[in-house]
């Protein structure tokens, strides 16, 4: 069995062992538990994911309840709605708790406190500022903000009319951008206790009577067993991709792979990395509010790449691919119409940006020194050199395009104006100018 096969037979079981073991999460169920789960950094699917799979985990091992340790920036508004959603459903007690001291639930952890059943902070954390905004953190203009603040307003009062909240303070987060302390959203009905630390909260919560969606509950923490929710293996590398400047790496080195693929073929090595890394990426963007017009740019970039590397140029294709790639990677979080929460949560690092950009730059300018070095010493002495030379087809001449001639890529015309298709063996006839006239090899041609 080639090695090649060998590699992905391994790579396939891989992924069916990650798939088989994703839904393991080492929590063991006991008859007075309450699950304690971790929600630290922007709200995204993945979390959502997570947040509904130990919901339903917790109901049918029937646990006394779940804490949600929380400290968020915010996140996208359609896995918030997703979890608000399960929180309301939920029939075992939610109690969030924004920790440790410091940490905040911003944005979309504002809603999340909200529709718990229990709300706690620990001291010196904030919450607040709902308001949707765009994508790079500015406002929004007139209309888009209004019915984009009247609608996450109306979910945000539905969420404390059914939890009993001060709906007035809640709404004030959304439509005024309004931010409280943990002094000041306890003092306001936002939050039911301030608890300094874990010890604290449990004696707070002992005896508190919970109505959930289809029962009443008492939660009694005297004997109470904390058991850890983890995450599951997709859950975690869903995590992983979704960070926005590990997902654009991802795309840059797929980019460059698969540029690397299509002008010398048959390597494999670069196509399987290209592939990889490209489909790794565009995991990645599923967890991320992604403007998709950015991705034509990429894709174009990849275009412009590919075209210069397939015909002589002076660099115009690929400073153009060049600024087409920077452009889309500036531009490639967040929709122009985006009425999310997440604000510039989901941001490319500028110095990542500027670091490709330089590397795009250098290999740019290094292709462009290479050309100009070739056509230096292309002059029609050495050009005379060349004729009955053996050379391969690079792109297809239809009469142009461009053939491999020694280690050296030149522009080529066929004679006669025929066709030769990309792999096939050429002959150098003659020579135009900078543009070689070449003839295809005959089949039964022999050298003696």
């Amino acid at each position: 069995m080639s090695k090649l096969r060998l590699a992905a037979y391994g790579f396939i079981s891989i992924v069916f062992a990650l798939a088989f073991f994703s839904h393991y999460t080492g929590y063991a169920s006991a008859k007075n538990d309450l699950m304690v789960l971790k929600v630290n950094g922007p709200i995204q699917p993945s979390t959502a994911d997570y947040l509904e799979r130990m919901i339903t985990r917790a109901e049918s091992n029937g646990s006394t309840g779940i804490l949600i340790e929380m400290n968020t920036p915010g996140g996208m508004l359609d896995a918030t709605r997703r979890i608000v959603s399960s929180f309301i459903a939920s029939d075992v007690p939610i109690i969030t708790y924004v920790s440790p001291s410091g940490a905040r639930a911003g944005s979309a952890g504002t809603f999340l406190v909200a529709a718990s059943h229990i709300a706690v902070m620990a001291p010196t954390t904030n919450i607040g500022a709902a308001s949707p905004v765009s994508s790079d953190g500015s406002d929004l203009d007139k209309m888009l903000a209004s019915k984009a603040s009247q609608d996450t307003a109306a979910l945000m009062r539905s969420i404390a009319e059914a939890r009993g909240r001060n709906v007035t303070a809640l709404e004030a987060t959304v439509l005024k951008a309004k931010a409280y302390s943990s002094e000041e959203a306890l003092e306001s009905g936002i939050i039911d206790y301030i608890a300094e630390g874990r010890d604290q909260l449990l004696a707070l919560l002992d005896g508190e009577i919970v109505v959930t969606k289809s029962r009443t509950v008492t939660i009694s923490t005297t004997a109470i067993t904390l058991s850890e929710g983890k995450r599951n293996w997709k859950e975690k590398f869903l995590d992983a991709v979704g960070d926005p400047n590990i997902t654009f790496i991802l795309l840059t080195i797929g980019s460059i792979a698969l540029t690397i693929e299509f002008v010398s073929p048959g390597i494999l090595v670069g196509g399987f990395v290209g592939l990889l890394a490209t489909a790794l990426a565009f995991v990645g963007m599923g967890q991320l509010p992604v403007n998709w017009f950015a991705m034509v740019l990429i894709v174009a970039a990849l275009i412009l790449f590919v075209i210069e590397t397939q015909g002589a140029g002076i660099g115009l294709f690929a400073i153009g691919g060049t600024i087409c790639f920077g452009l889309g990677g500036f531009l490639l979080y967040g929709d122009f119409s985006d009425t999310s929460l997440q604000g510039n949560i989901f941001s490319l690092s500028m110095w990542l940006l500027g670091l490709v950009i330089v590397l795009l730059s250098v290999l740019v300018l290094f292709f462009i020194l290479a050309l100009r070095d070739s056509i230096a010493r292309g002059s029609p002495s050495n050009y005379s050199t060349l004729i009955g030379s053996e050379g391969t087809v690079k792109g297809t001449l239809n009469p142009n395009g461009t053939v491999l001639v020694g280690s050296e890529m030149w522009s080529a015309t066929s004679l006669s104006n025929l066709k030769i298709d990309t792999g096939k063996s050429v002959v150098v006839s003659n020579y135009d100018g900078v543009r070689l006239i070449v003839s295809e090899k005959p089949e039964d041609y022999k050298e003696f």
